[in-house]
């Protein structure tokens, strides 16, 4: 039989399961309250209920590119009353920012001009910088466009609300070069330290379409794939699991000046703006079980965006980021960025106004665990 103190700290945890994950203020107050309630909120069953009812978690803050007197400078912008604190990031470049994490292209102390990859967790504001790709990965004489991903490594974890434990990071590069295109990829285990061995697709493409290379884009995870966007014709697919790398073509029918790839309910899909429209497009299997890039929807800006953000002739709209897993966009125009959630055609100004947006998402649970075990940053942790 259980005990009044049982089910009063029962009836609490039901109460605090009710507050909306939005109002992480409240969650923050009822943390302090007592020991007791602490314990309720950092409990992982407390957590795993939560998440359960709630759904995706909420976006806790982004990190964008600024224009500055450094090469590159990112901050990052919190949107929550608990951790993480906004902060600034002179000389670094993010890359990407998933799963509790967020990846940079940080000026490496050790060589002028060089760049490190650091790992660096918004909660506890733990960094991990990376040890070089060896540098057959990059042969000499040609260009290289790379880009990067962060995601988690730990078995069984459902990448709901992740942090702390093992991660990995997917480095791809493609090296273009009179003879040859050729792509390649290398993956960083927090656990081992160390890189993979390198796995390779050459392009044998015509020479005027010989620019085929990785962007500056962030991935998109879906399943156990990651997919860089390769300019607008093709789309990069690293499988995770069996290392391997191929090439997917974007469909002919390319209407807009940017396309971007996001995941939407498992699956992979494709957006094409012009300065009218959004084009959505997704793959599906057709009746001989090929896969196929069928056009889904449309959706007119002039009925979604505010009249002045609408572009004239000497304006294009961008997009400048997505929350992975939803149906939350970011785009750029008239000087400002906008997120447009593309079910609900909701809109809401943003207080940037350039640059490439990398969102943050969570629940402030998670925050006040983290608090309770970490006071302050620790550079070079293992845990980022």
């Amino acid at each position: 039989m259980a005990t009044p103190r049982t089910l009063v700290d029962d009836l609490v945890g039901e109460i605090l399961l009710r507050i909306p994950p939005e109002d992480s203020a409240c969650l923050a107050r009822a943390s302090l309250v007592c020991k007791t309630w602490r314990r309720i909120l950092s409990d992982p069953a407390f957590r795993s209920r939560y998440r359960e009812l709630h759904g995706p978690p909420p976006l806790l803050g982004y990190i964008h590119v600024l224009k500055g007197d450094e090469p590159y400078f990112s901050r990052f912008v919190s949107t929550s009353a608990l951790r993480p604190a906004g902060r600034d990031f002179p000389g670094w470049l993010v890359l990407d920012c998933r799963h509790g994490r967020a990846l940079f292209a940080a000026s490496s102390p050790e060589a002028e001009g060089a760049m490190d990859l650091v790992v660096w967790n918004p909660i506890t504001n733990e960094e991990r910088r990376l040890p070089k790709p060896p540098r057959t990965l990059l042969p000499a004489g040609a260009r290289h466009d790379c880009n990067a991903a962060v995601l988690c490594a730990a078995e069984g974890c459902g990448h709901i609300d992740c942090h702390g434990g093992p991660f990995r990071v997917v480095f791809v590069v493609t090296s273009t070069s009179y003879v040859e295109t050729v792509t390649s990829a290398r993956v960083y285990l927090s656990e081992s330290g160390a890189w993979s061995e390198t796995t390779s697709v050459y392009h044998h493409l015509e020479l005027e379409e010989r620019c085929i290379c990785v962007d500056m884009m962030p991935s998109v995870l879906v399943g156990d794939a990651l997919y860089f966007s390769c300019g607008r014709k093709y789309i990069l697919e690293y499988q995770l699991s069996a290392q391997q790398l191929s090439v997917i073509a974007t469909p002919a029918r390319f209407r807009g000046t940017c396309i971007v790839i996001m995941k939407a309910e498992d699956a992979l899909l494709k957006l094409d703006i012009d300065r009218s429209s959004i084009y959505l497009w997704s793959r599906e299997v057709d009746a001989h079980g090929i896969l196929r890039w069928v056009q889904s929807r449309t959706i007119e800006l002039e009925t979604l965006l505010p009249d002045d953000v609408l572009p004239v002739k000497s304006r294009w709209i961008y997009v400048s980021g997505f929350v992975e897993g939803t149906d939350v966009i970011f785009v750029h125009s008239s000087g400002y960025v906008y997120m447009v959630q593309l079910k609900s055609r909701q809109v809401t100004k943003m207080a940037i106004k350039w640059g490439r947006l990398y969102p943050f998402t969570g629940f402030g649970i998670l925050g006040i665990k983290a608090a309770s075990i970490c006071e302050g940053p620790r550079d070079g942790a293992s845990s980022a």
